[in-house]
């Protein structure tokens, strides 16, 4: 995935997860699946779960969301806070 890549340039820190699946704590059932998905944080541990959310309807976005994941739509909206918040 390009975005993945340029962050490498950027970024040394923990590798997003490709296709991050989200499931019930209870059950195990798969609930969703995100695009590309830093669970524990760009800076593990000390930042919040991250993900790109490409070509996804509002109701995903939502979803991930209220999971506690800040969203972002596109590579260039998820590079400029990385540069903001985290260089």
């Amino acid at each position: 995935m390009k975005i993945a890549t340029t962050l490498d340039h950027i970024y040394t820190g923990h590798r997003g997860v490709i296709s991050y699946n989200v499931a019930d704590p209870e059950t195990g059932a798969q609930l969703a699946v995100l695009d590309l998905v830093w669970p524990n944080g760009l800076q593990e541990e000390l930042s919040e779960p991250v993900a790109v959310l490409l070509n996804e309807d509002a109701a995903m976005m939502s979803f991930a969301s209220q999971a506690g994941v800040r969203c972002f739509v596109d590579g260039d909206s998820f590079r400029d806070y990385v540069m903001k918040r985290h260089l």
